[in-house]
């Protein structure tokens, strides 16, 4: 006989989980001590927002599905924020939450299944007829068929009870890795073969097709039947700003589409007359609300919307997987000639870059240095294996733009649902899920803040990780936004405290950086230690490019979608 605990517990250490993130409470200790009897190694968090965003990094570099468990109520409801991001970005993990013991009425009970379904998140609760771990395995399961986060809910006084349902074996498919992210069973093969004879009547009207793929391209393992059929057609490449880096070095790339698109790509995307979405949502901001495409008729291949996106109805995707669409695809084009591109290949990072540096440098105050300089500088002294993580906000515009991925799965982004804050958190699974990579995660100060006790967690693990802080001591997209002045956007300058001395009393190795002769040792220091932060005191008064073309007009009648607000950075 075992306790729902240990059948949980067996299902998990079968699965191939090296670890489980954690903040234990009295609906979740029994199962976290049955963990740890079962050799699965127990991350403390210090909040329980920290231990799903850090399944769901540990989730994509591992390549299994991530593992999280909190306790019920209060536990449960700081997770919302963390289950939205994993939900939006197709994140598969499995969430182990307690719920209150039978008839328990006290001050902890709230309807559970609400909450995580108003997350877009999937919920299963166990009831005493059942095994515990028959319910997780299924859970886990759908969490990789689906690609979304699925949440067990627990009782409290049912996981240390014996199991006393029939033993029940694990449904087909409780996999130890992560399947592509349009499985076969959501589109058949016809609608595949409809999906790749509808592409290729488009790129048969097109003179100057783009191919643009997003996120279902980078998990599907996709890129090289992209890449493939750009050289059949002559198309363009061009990636969402989560797929950053596929096709870096192919002379076809155009780098990122949207905001942070670099000034030799624009012309081409603004001839193009067809853009061919692969496995992306193509939202707001990858088409810049329209006006990055303004001429081009824009068709979708996917497998589903996007979570949480909303589309109009001459938007619907054209319904297939991307690699089996491609393939099809590829298969009716090759005994064709190849097109010549038709247009003029970009130059490489950073000469793409030269004309926009030169034409816009403000005056850094003293003390602080261009942030956008300061990530240059960075870039040849990251180790050729690393996985670069970039958070939300400001920051986000000069690290994601301006940093190269030098290999394939070595970009990850934090920010599925506009959120700030979730950069530490989901590097330490990152770096927790591939131990054999550096992982080097580039932060802004407002958004460390809102987890820097983390840090503590990341050194406790052991985590491989150096954090860079682009520390402006402000809320910089606001600064920004309002504009500098008293009672504008200098209500959103907020001090900073030295966040150096945060990581060295957090037990990392902490650097400050003020000037960029500076940066190269501090850099050097920070990489050679196994958890460290580098502060960086960058120049508030550099706007990040994405920013600047926010800051434009959309004129009337462009783009068929409401123009980006806020943090919406929903690009897949």
């Amino acid at each position: 006989m075992q306790t729902h605990a240990q059948s949980v517990s067996r299902v998990i250490a079968d699965h191939g989980t090296t670890h489980v993130f954690t903040l234990m409470g009295d609906g979740n200790m029994h199962l976290v001590l049955a963990l740890a009897d079962a050799g699965v190694e127990i991350v403390e968090v210090r909040h329980e927002s920290a231990a799903v965003a850090m399944a769901e990094g540990y989730g994509w570099s591992s390549g299994r599905v991530g593992i999280c468990s909190v306790t019920h109520g209060p536990g449960l409801s700081h997770t919302a924020t963390s289950l939205l991001v994993a939900a939006r970005n197709r994140s598969p993990l499995v969430l182990l939450a307690g719920e209150t013991p039978t008839g328990y009425r006290g001050a902890q009970r709230f309807d559970q299944r609400r909450l995580v379904e108003a997350c877009e998140a999937g919920y299963r609760a166990v009831t005493a007829r059942e095994d515990a771990g028959a319910v997780v395995a299924a859970a886990i399961a759908e969490a990789a068929r689906d690609r979304r986060p699925v949440v067990v809910g627990i009782p409290a006084d049912l996981i240390e009870a014996d199991v006393k349902a029939p033993a029940v074996p694990a449904p087909d498919g409780v996999p130890a890795g992560v399947p592509d992210p349009a499985p076969a069973a959501l589109v058949d093969d016809a609608a595949n073969r409809a999906a790749a004879a509808r592409l290729r009547e488009e790129l048969r009207h097109a003179a100057r097709p783009v191919l643009l793929a997003g996120r279902g391209v980078t998990a599907g393992d996709a890129a090289a039947l992209v890449t493939e059929l750009a050289e059949l057609t002559g198309a363009a490449l061009a990636t969402t700003l989560p797929a950053k880096g596929l096709f870096d070095g192919h002379p076809l790339d155009l780098g990122i589409a949207g905001g942070l698109s670099h000034p030799d790509a624009e012309p081409v995307f603004r001839d193009a007359d067809l853009v061919l979405a692969l496995g992306s949502s193509a939202g707001a901001s990858t088409t810049r609300s329209g006006t990055l495409f303004p001429d081009a008729r824009l068709v979708r291949l996917d497998v589903l919307p996007a979570p949480g996106a909303e589309t109009a109805p001459d938007d619907a995707p054209v319904r297939g997987e991307v690699r089996a669409t491609l393939t099809l695809l590829l298969d009716a084009l090759r005994d064709e000639a190849p097109a010549r591109p038709w247009f003029r290949p970009a130059r490489a990072l950073p000469e793409c870059w030269s004309d926009e540096l030169a034409g816009y440098a403000p005056e850094p105050a003293p003390g602080t240095v261009d942030p956008r300089h300061a990530v240059l500088a960075l870039d040849p002294l990251l180790p050729d294996d690393a996985v670069i993580v970039v958070s939300n906000g400001h920051c986000s515009g000069f690290a994601s733009a301006l940093l190269r991925a030098a290999a394939p799965r070595s970009f990850h982004l934090a920010q599925g649902f506009g959120s700030i804050g979730q950069g530490l958190t989901t590097a330490v699974g990152v770096a927790l899920g591939a131990p054999e990579r550096h992982v080097v995660l580039v932060e802004g100060d407002a958004g460390f803040m809102m987890h820097a006790q983390d840090l503590d967690t990341a050194a406790r693990a052991g985590a491989h990780l150096t954090t860079f802080v682009l520390n402006d001591e402000a809320l910089g997209t606001e600064y920004h936004r309002l504009g500098p002045g008293p009672g504008r956007g200098d209500l959103a300058v907020v001090p900073t405290p030295g966040i150096a001395g945060i990581a060295t009393a957090m037990g990392a190795v902490g650097r400050l950086v003020t000037d960029l002769a500076e940066l190269p040792d501090a850099a050097r220091d920070a990489l050679a230690a196994r958890t460290a932060v580098v502060e960086i005191r960058t120049a508030r008064a550099v706007r990040s490019r994405h920013l600047r073309w926010r800051q434009i007009p959309v004129p009337a009648g462009i783009g068929r979608r409401t123009p980006a607000t806020g943090g919406d950075t929903r690009a897949r």
